[in-house]
């Protein structure tokens, strides 16, 4: 468990056909995260799919990160950890990817969690799906930091070519959904290295939309991921982010030329709601409003107006806490009902596509 030469993608090779036992590789990558390390390498290590290694990449932590991990390594060989220094995020995703040894890979951020059959049901529906399909997502719940519920993802149903419509809404949500062919990440040279720690944010939509541009997307239409929300976290971070999706979509208007300029000004208003619903979550209204006036003159902001109004008259009227469902490693999400998403993005969106699509 030392430090060695960070590898480059694609280093190792699966052999053999893909069946449902078929090695997974789950990359965690990891800076000072001893609050919630735990739990999520329980929920990785609990999956009912069984073979899989669990790759853990530290960051160059200074808390007790690496003791955790090296101690529950002892008790289960299919955990390993690997130590740099300090490099971010993308670096940390790449470290991993380059050891990796499955023929899947399912990117695991260290403070999220997942239901116990995440793996199992994306593998099923990647082989049902077949070769052509490289990337396989599902539906989420975002948590606080005590593991309470606060919010359910939109209920997308997008498959098949969807590169386009992943450019406009970013139906994959966040690292921790995505099943990936490690064959497909290899071919687009992993997470894009630009998006370095400055730039951090948006390297998982990124890599998403690069494999969805060469392959097919699947769905397992289930939640089976608990992305846990902070506070400190990159995604409040509203400068970087921009700069973080910018990048993101220069790229993809430099590989796709042809894509119309009504569709990136729609990908732009998408996120630019999506941010302003981040800065409200954290309390930081002002740069809520700020966010929402980058869409303001979109029918998709129109749309959406209603249920902020609602958001705010409930934060307003609120005297008191509601009772949530706790999330904990190894609880399989379906045994609760789930929440309905506070703005249904899948239900605004399917109302004004065919609109959209003539603009």
């Amino acid at each position: 468990m030392t430090n060695s030469p960070t590898p480059t993608v694609g280093d190792a090779h699966f052999a053999g056909p893909t069946t449902l036992r078929s090695l997974v590789s789950v990359i965690v990558p990891v800076y000072n995260g001893e609050s919630h390390i735990e739990a999520t390498l329980d929920s990785a290590l609990l999956q009912t799919y069984r073979n899989i290694e669990v790759i853990v990449v530290d960051d160059g932590s200074r808390d007790r990160t690496r003791e955790i991990v090296e101690a529950r390594a002892l008790s289960d060989s299919r955990l390993r950890v690997i130590g740099q220094t300090n490099q971010g995020v993308v670096a940390a995703r790449n470290r991993g990817l380059g050891v990796a040894r499955g023929e899947f890979v399912a990117p695991l951020d260290a403070d999220d969690l997942w239901d116990p059959a995440k793996i199992e049901r994306q593998v099923s529906r990647m082989i049902e799906a077949g070769d052509g399909t490289g990337l396989v997502y599902c539906w989420w719940v975002s948590i606080d930091a005590d593991g309470a519920v606060l919010d359910s993802s939109p209920q997308w149903r997008i498959e098949g070519n969807a590169a386009e419509t992943l450019l406009e809404v970013n139906y994959t949500g966040n690292a921790s959904v995505p099943l990936y062919r490690r064959r497909n990440i290899e071919e687009v040279g992993g997470f894009d290295v630009a998006l370095g720690d400055r730039h951090a944010g948006c390297e998982d939509w990124d890599l998403a939309l690069k494999v969805a541009e060469r392959s097919c997307v699947g769905l397992v239409p289930s939640v089976l991921v608990a992305y846990r929300r902070r506070r400190e976290s990159i995604s409040t971070r509203t400068d970087q982010m921009w700069r973080s999706y910018a990048l993101v979509l220069n790229g993809a208007r430099q590989r796709r030329p042809t894509m119309s300029p009504a569709l990136m000004r729609r990908s732009h208003d998408q996120f630019a709601l999506y941010l302003a619903g981040v800065s409200f979550w954290s309390g930081d209204y002002g740069q809520a409003v700020l966010c929402g006036l980058r869409a303001a003159r979109s029918s998709l902001a129109l749309r959406v107006m209603p249920y902020v109004i609602r958001l705010f008259l409930k934060k307003i009227l609120r005297h008191h806490r509601e009772s949530r469902q706790v999330v904990r490693p190894g609880l399989a999400f379906g045994s609760w009902q789930m929440p309905q998403p506070l703005i249904p993005y899948d239900l605004i969106y399917s109302r004004g596509v065919r609109r959209w699509r003539r603009e």
